[in-house]
């Protein structure tokens, strides 16, 4: 007979198996930056403050051809690994976003797709995410239609202000955008078409300057040699916003005073060029963006499903504009040293199981990414 001490060995024995059979191992996930700007670089630094609180192994993949063909090449190279990851998260890009998903489909690799709407042509074939591919978990992306239509709206506003006419005729506005084959760009123009040509808002031209402050600054320099009483630009991005503002100087005029810009990132230089006034307005937050996608996928690898029978596993949050009046408050929130502080395990419905009877929203979680990092330990100023 087996004595009292040896029942109670096995009988642990047998709890820690059956614990470790039962544990979830840490979910792999794999990132794949579309290219190593400073925009995509802090992207990923966000993600990997947010990984490390919830128990993820992230692996972060960079473009560094910056081409849709060698996305999709970067995509293969690691579904063709003998060790797979549990999951692929990757912008969805025109052209090789259904051919990315299919793969990993086929290789049993679940997926997460943000930052850029899904190409019309991948929608018309797959639908949205568990459509016609069970594993194409979620997509989250910000609303760049409206983002479009809240910049013009601000630059036409801050315009007016520069007009001491009675009478004010509409603002004369003109646009950069980046490239023809861009979602995130062609949404952003859709806005400003949305507000353009009526009472507030003339658009002398849109262009495309191909995300380049280079090819921004000479394009500007021609509009407005072109077009007179121009006194807004409009911008797709901060890096356009800032080749804009070096065309204006070029003409004698000053950004700001003559002319109101404004662009989207939120990107370091741009917010150095509003606190200097020369820029007046820089939508942005979505550098959060694949934070959110990582706390999505903890709770969804843990049995918490983001995505229910009220609720689409295709989400939309909106960007935030970054003027003087908050420009403390945004940089806050953009510190590394911020995200170190945080505790992402707050917004989670693991870790929090009271949270998981409310509908989610992608935008609440972001307004509480925001509002966890603005109010960091020593940042005692308020905007």
């Amino acid at each position: 007979m087996l004595s009292r001490a040896c029942l109670l060995c096995i009988g642990l024995v047998c709890c820690l198996v059956i614990r470790t059979v039962d544990a979830d191992p840490r979910p792999h996930v794999v990132f794949l930056s579309p290219d190593d700007s400073n925009f995509w670089s802090m992207t990923a630094g966000f993600m990997e403050e947010v990984a490390a609180d919830l128990d993820m192994d992230l692996e972060v993949r960079f473009d560094h051809d910056r081409h849709r063909f060698s996305y999709q090449q970067l995509a293969e190279r690691v579904l063709n690994r003998k060790q797979r990851p549990d999951y692929l998260v990757f912008m969805a890009k025109e052209n090789v976003t259904e051919p990315m998903l299919t793969l990993a489909h086929e290789a049993g690799v679940k997926t997460f797709t943000f930052n850029t709407e899904i190409p019309q042509a991948a929608q018309a074939t797959l639908g949205l995410p568990r459509e016609t591919l069970a594993n194409w978990i979620g997509h989250v992306v910000p609303d760049n239609v409206q983002s479009g239509q809240v910049l013009a709206d601000i630059l036409a506003g801050q315009a007016r202000q520069l007009s001491k006419a009675e009478h004010r005729a509409p603002t004369r506005m003109i646009a950069l955008s980046g490239t023809l084959d861009s979602s995130a760009a062609k949404d952003r123009n859709l806005g400003l078409e949305k507000v353009a040509d009526g009472e507030q808002i003339k658009l002398m031209q849109l262009i495309y300057a191909d995300w380049s402050r280079q090819q921004a600054e000479e394009k500007t320099r021609v509009l407005l040699s072109r077009y007179s009483g121009i006194t807004a630009i409009w911008s797709a991005s901060d890096g356009m916003a800032m080749g804009a503002i070096d065309a204006i100087r070029q003409t004698g005029r000053a950004s700001g005073q003559d002319i109101v810009v404004g662009g989207m990132d939120w990107e370091p230089q741009a917010l150095a060029a509003v606190r200097r006034g020369e820029l007046a307005v820089s939508l942005g937050r979505h550098f959060m963006g694949g934070g959110l996608v990582l706390l999505l996928l903890h709770d969804y690898h843990k049995g918490y499903d983001f995505a229910s029978a009220s609720s689409s596993a295709a989400l939309k949050y909106q960007l935030q504009p970054a003027t003087p009046s908050n420009l403390d408050r945004v940089e806050r929130v953009m510190r590394p040293e911020s995200w170190r502080r945080v505790d992402f395990r707050a917004f989670s419905r693991v870790h929090n199981p009271d949270l998981d009877g409310q509908a989610f929203s992608a935008n609440q979680v972001m307004d509480g990414f925001m509002a966890a990092l603005a109010a960091d330990a020593g940042a005692s100023q308020q905007p």
